[in-house]
């Protein structure tokens, strides 16, 4: 468990006021929590920029966890969806269309390369970037003289993944329009729509404009008038997706009436389908097929095509609509022909490769024309679409000869992108505890990061999907505190898949927090030799062998796990912390600096570095550092708090007030919080901020003695002249 520091720094020289109103400048050093950055939301434009001509403005709307099947222009009895219903009327809609991945970041990296995952390398979120060399839709319609901009409403597609590449403007701020001081890895509709109508403003003709909504995803807790008016058997999941598709709505009134519209889903959404709730194991029909619809010049007017999409298609579809030619290469093609009538003949590829690399079980992959849909698993699977669209009836014992074709198939696809069937990618980067927090909270388990190898002899994901549901369920009790209820769950799910590395990780962290730090450490030793190249396992190990006393093992696991990865910033400010211990603040401040400079993002590491310059007299530099754990992290209360008392050791007693009031907003029964603002405003004669702040500690102190020097300090207010 990590330990974090808090700064303690010496009282400024006594300030010129009356010893009367100096009684409470004793109360200065306390421990206080909370913070707030208030982020003003975005202006909405009031007007469209002009389109000129020649070329369309193209604009690409992502449906995060969006089914097919959910909207009205589906026939979902259900939706309340009058935007996407419209668009889709006045253009051209794909009655099928399915995703390359039931999982965000590589459904989305198909939809911005063409490309289908085995071509574009990325197989899973988090662990995963796009590579620089593959060419994604903002950089050919850039080299094209198109103005580019994104905005994304989910960490998973944080610039850091690649899906940048192109943008001139690639907006992942997720704090934008959320509440003050709210770590967010996620944004509304709203805020993204205001976001989106803010950088359309500043584009220049011709623009490509993507905006991503994340709103269907699970939880699903739509504003509450979406919620009230939504019904049916998956209400709040509706609900969500009425919520979104009104703020698509806003979006789409600020677009020229010429601009070329595309609105296309990621993926779908199990709901309880061959088992699974959410999506991400399985790759069948309910996760696989998505909405698309375009309209716009050059797309043909209230028309539904039966042909066959992928969501590839959609880069070759909209370079041709901008005039704009197609590289070769790509894995999709224009969809342009592909009216009523239209002769099309596509295979979708589609894979989902997060049980691998979550929970070590088979990767699964599919191959479909639009009439059979083909599975390939440890016991692979055939199914006839057109009498069986659930896809629950297999046919492969009966249909062997096809089963074999198909699979002969999938193999030479898989040839011709450098792959084997039987084998995976490692991924491509590990993940620190922050981004597997930010992971979790989003739903996703990250796992093991399994090695590259072979994977026939793994586990089917289908026999054990109620696992990777209960350990979902697990993961989201322990979020809200709820380790113990949890625990023993955990402990079988492990005993029945020993190789589960979230199952391990998680049950050795509800060890941990229990106080059983032996039982800890043998679970995390295990999750180790299951990802030995991954840095966390290596670092929880560390932790627990540091509370147990064992500082020579602990050391040496912590420079085991930096060894792995230079950036893990836990490891590093625990270890800084053991070396300062030991007498070895120099290195200890080293090792803090060449983490930060390998990319360290944890908030630790900031905090710990800011602690050791202060301590050093080297304040300026120690707020610097507190200044940038409380960007990272606006609600940490350490940082809000060390920042605060930097400034205040630097005389600079206005800026550490305003710190000091933000924690009081966000904490406002803590009367410490309120005693140290009296003392700050005593120091700067501020007399009424000093009346105020002593009555606000008074109505929440306590402790007799402080109520009573409270009493008295607002007695002597009254009667000063």
């Amino acid at each position: 468990m990590t330990r974090r520091t808090r700064l303690r720094l010496a009282a400024p020289p006594a300030p010129l006021v009356p010893q009367a109103l100096l009684v409470l400048l004793v109360l200065l050093v306390c421990p206080l929590a909370g913070a707030a950055v208030a982020v003003a939301d975005a202006p909405t434009p009031t007007a469209s920029p002009a389109l000129p001509p020649g070329r369309p403005n193209i604009v690409l709307v992502t449906l995060d966890t969006t089914r097919a099947d959910h909207l009205g222009s589906a026939g979902w009895a259900h939706a309340a969806t009058p935007n996407l219903d419209a668009l889709a009327r006045r253009g051209l809609r794909f009655e099928r269309c399915d995703s390359s991945a039931p999982v965000t970041l590589p459904a989305h990296a198909t939809i911005l390369s063409g490309l289908f995952p085995p071509r574009h390398g990325v197989r899973d979120n988090g662990t995963f970037v796009l590579a620089p060399g593959v060419a994604t839709l903002a950089e050919l319609l850039t080299q094209a003289g198109y103005d580019t901009a994104a905005v994304v409403s989910a960490v998973v597609l944080a610039r850091r993944h690649g899906l940048d590449q192109g943008f001139r403007i690639y907006d992942d701020d997720l704090g934008a329009g959320s509440s003050a001081g709210t770590q967010v890895e996620e944004r509304q509709a709203e805020a993204t729509t205001s976001a989106a109508l803010a950088h359309l403003a500043g584009l220049r003709p011709p623009y490509f404009l993507w905006v991503h909504y994340y709103d269907p995803h699970e939880e699903y807790r739509p504003p509450t008038r979406f919620a009230d008016a939504a019904s049916g058997p998956h209400r709040l999941y509706d609900g969500e997706i009425a919520y979104m598709d009104s703020e698509i709505g806003r979006l789409l009134q600020a677009l020229p009436q010429a601009t070329v519209v595309a609105a296309v889903g990621d993926h779908g959404e199990m709901l309880g389908e061959h088992g699974e709730l959410t999506h991400g194991v399985l790759p069948f029909a309910a996760a696989r097929r998505v909405p698309l619809m375009l309209a716009g010049p050059g797309v043909p007017a209230a028309a539904v095509s039966d042909c066959l999409a992928r969501t590839a298609d959609l880069v070759p579809t909209l370079l041709a609509l901008a005039g704009v030619e197609v590289p070769p290469g790509l894995d999709g093609e224009s969809l342009l022909t592909s009216g009523p009538g239209a002769d099309c003949s596509r295979v979708a590829y589609s894979e989902s490769f997060l049980p691998y690399y979550a929970y070590k079980w088979y990767p699964l992959r599919t191959l479909s024309d639009g009439r059979a849909l083909f599975l390939q698993a440890p016991r692979p699977g055939l199914f006839r679409l057109d009498r069986d669209p659930g896809e629950t009836n297999d046919l492969a014992a009966a249909e062997p000869e096809l089963l074999r074709l198909w699979g002969t198939r999938l193999e030479r696809l898989l040839a011709a992108a450098g792959e084997r069937l039987e084998e995976a990618q490692a991924p491509q980067a590990t993940l620190d505890e922050e981004q597997r927090r930010q992971l979790a909270s989003l739903g996703y388990l990250s796992g093991a990061g399994a090695a590259s190898g072979g994977v026939g002899d793994l586990p089917d994901p289908r026999q054990r999907v109620g696992i990777a549901q209960a350990l979902h369920t697990a993961a989201a009790r322990i979020q809200q505190g709820g380790c113990a209820e949890v625990l023993r769950e955990l402990e079988r799910i492990v005993r029945e898949d020993p190789h589960n590395f979230p199952a391990l990780a998680l049950s050795g962290q509800c060890l941990r927090d229990a106080g059983r730090h032996a039982d800890a450490l043998r679970l995390y030793e295990r999750a180790a030799q299951e990802n030995p190249a991954s840095a966390v396992p290596v670092a929880n190990v560390a932790g627990s062998l540091l509370q147990l006393g064992r500082l020579a093992e602990a050391e040496r696991e912590f420079r085991h796990a930096l060894a792995l990865d230079p950036s893990e910033g836990d490891s590093a400010a625990n270890l800084a912390r053991l070396l300062r211990d030991s007498g070895r603040g120099a290195e200890a401040l080293a090792i803090l600096d060449r983490t930060i400079a390998a990319g360290g993002t944890s908030t630790q590491l900031f905090l710990e570095r800011g602690s050791m310059r202060a301590t050093a007299g080297r304040l300026e530099e120690a707020l610097a550092d507190f200044r940038e754990a409380v960007r990272r992290a606006p609600t940490d209360p350490l940082a809000l708090e060390n920042a605060a008392r930097a400034l205040f050791a630097l005389g600079r007693l206005q800026e550490a007030a305003l710190s000091y009031e933000t924690l009081a907003r966000l904490q406002p029964n803590r009367a410490d919080v309120w005693k140290t603002l009296v003392a700050l405003y005593l120091e700067t004669g501020a007399v009424a901020e000093v009346e105020r702040c002593a009555r606000q500690a008074l109505r929440v102190e306590t402790v007799p003695e402080d109520r009573a020097r409270l009493e008295e300090l607002l007695s002597g207010l009254a009667t000063a002249p």
